[in-house]
């Protein structure tokens, strides 16, 4: 399942690029390389509802996120908590 998948691979602490594409038809995660990887959502990047979704993707599959830079970019470094 994806959950699965996606818990194997992300590992606590690491640290990864993540790449935004908001209003979206759908939600999807693609690894670009080892440590880049792209997230569709289907929000808005406005007051914060983009980044609220995309705490709510990786929740709903069991993983804790930080935001360390690009708060208000389409381009982020997260770590898993």
């Amino acid at each position: 399942t994806l959950i699965r998948y996606l818990k194997q691979m992300f590992e606590k602490n690491q640290i990864f690029s993540l790449q935004v594409i908001c209003n979206s038809d759908r939600q999807e995660i693609q690894k670009i390389d080892d440590n880049t990887y792209k997230l569709k959502i289907r929000s808005i990047a406005q007051k914060g509802k983009a980044n609220k979704e995309i705490f709510e993707f990786f929740k709903d599959k069991g993983l804790r996120i930080e935001i360390i830079k690009g708060e208000k970019s389409n381009k982020k470094l997260l770590k898993i908590l």
